[in-house]
């Protein structure tokens, strides 16, 4: 399913009430996934068309997309780096 295919899912979402769920910049780091999926109660395997459904909405006047960071990137142990995690809102404007 593409992420045009969700999009109408996220906008009719957010016209019911709005929500929220975590993200993390960037995305592709293992371990830091988003929650999304566990919002639209769909498989996890729907995570990355969601955050595209998402993105595409924040470009549409009719809805607010608020993204709030809720913790910087960090640097751990040995080197590993830790994504900035994100809180996002999706609301109609």
């Amino acid at each position: 399913m593409t992420s045009n295919n969700r999009v109408a899912d996220v906008m009719q979402l957010a016209v019911e009430r709005p929500f929220g769920f975590i993200d993390y910049e960037p995305r592709d780091v293992p371990g830091f996934t988003s929650d999304i999926a566990q919002v639209f109660k769909c498989s996890e395997n729907q995570t990355e068309s969601l955050l595209a459904a998402v993105d595409n909405v924040a470009e549409d006047q009719h809805f607010n997309v608020r993204r709030e960071t809720v913790e910087e990137s960090t640097s751990g142990t040995k080197g590993k780096q830790y994504p900035k995690k994100i809180r996002v809102t999706v609301s109609p404007a």
